[in-house]
């Protein structure tokens, strides 16, 4: 599954470990993240929206879970 910081980082060629420092998190949580193993915390996600300048909005990660329990 692609998440929305997935296609973001691929698109602007950004590895884990720069995202993490851009973000103030360890480079583990941002991989999972990326890979939609977790998701972010409000604040996090907040901070990620923040960062990317919009293109990753909280908003996606609440559209990711609705996506889950659809397909559930």
């Amino acid at each position: 599954m692609s998440t929305p910081l997935a296609s973001y980082m691929d698109l602007h060629k950004i590895r884990d470990e720069d995202f993490a420092l851009l973000i103030g998190k360890d480079r583990t949580i941002v991989s999972k993240i990326r890979r939609g193993v977790v998701r972010p915390t409000l604040e996090v996600a907040g901070v990620i929206e923040e960062r990317t300048g919009g293109e990753v909005p909280m908003q996606a990660w609440l559209d990711a879970k609705a996506d889950a329990s659809e397909a559930a």
